[in-house]
């Protein structure tokens, strides 16, 4: 059966304000490094002890890979947040002056009436 990549309603790869989330925010950070197990316990608050099972079970979701003993975000995954980033970015770049996201733009209008 055939499935939606593009699904609004599939559920996220990990929840936030879990040790998934939490390891998984470092390695986004820094797409280009690659961290041990014990370092990524010192940067977060997961537990030395449940750092590789919680990289391990990234890893088979596909998002983190392991070179060594080194644990990093998996390329994909650091290729589209860039991807996302640059679009902001272009975003930014093209509608950054809005009017509509200054604050009395709406006392400036003019008034179209009952039916507008």
């Amino acid at each position: 059966m055939p499935i939606h990549l593009d699904s609004d309603d599939e559920t996220p790869p990990v929840k936030p304000g879990t040790n998934e989330h939490e390891l998984l925010a470092v390695l986004l950070d820094h797409p280009d490094m690659g961290f041990t197990p014990k370092e990524l316990s010192e940067l977060t608050a997961v537990p030395h002890s449940s750092v590789h099972k919680t990289l391990s079970r990234l890893q088979k979701k596909g998002l983190v890979r392991k070179v060594d003993s080194y644990w990093a975000i998996a390329d994909d995954v650091a290729t589209s947040r860039v991807a996302n980033v640059v679009s902001l970015a272009m975003i930014e770049a093209e509608y950054g002056d809005d009017a509509y996201g200054d604050e009395g733009w709406a006392e400036e209008a003019p008034d179209l009436g009952e039916n507008a």
